[in-house]
Parts: structure tokens; C-alpha cells; sequence
């Protein structure tokens, strides 16, 4: 079970992930969670003045999945 607090849910293919900004001092990162937490990705981000859209996790999550079929 995900502490779901503060985070987005999106569905990709038939899993469930769980995503959040998180800011800090030294960086900005995405960072998403698979419900059954068998995946977790953290990516920087450096462009502070574009918006993080259910679509640019969408397209993070199937890069990194290449091999799941959606």
C-alpha cells in the first residue's frame, strides 16, 4: 500500500502509479510509484517553467516500460 497524500493517480495499460513533484533547494523531480511498488522512477527536471502534465508522466512511464504491452 502507497501512501497516496499529496499524489497523483494515473492509469497505464492495467497498472496504477502514483505521482508527485517534489522541490527542493538543489533540484526538481518527478517521482512515480507503481501501486504493487514493483516500479519506481525518479527523474529530474530542469525547466522549471513548463508545466509536469498526466501526459509527461504518461509518456516517462512508457518509456521506461518499453517492453509492457499497454
Amino acid at each position: 500500500m502507497i501512501a497516496k497524500k499529496g499524489k497523483r493517480k494515473i492509469v497505464v495499460g492495467d497498472r496504477e502509479y502514483y505521482w508527485s513533484v517534489r522541490v527542493t533547494e538543489d533540484c526538481h523531480r518527478i517521482v512515480i510509484v507503481s501501486e504493487d511498488k514493483k516500479t519506481r522512477l525518479i527523474v529530474p527536471f530542469n525547466d522549471t517553467e513548463e508545466s509536469v502534465t498526466p501526459q509527461t508522466v504518461r509518456e516517462i512511464i512508457e518509456k521506461h516500460d518499453v517492453g509492457r504491452k499497454f
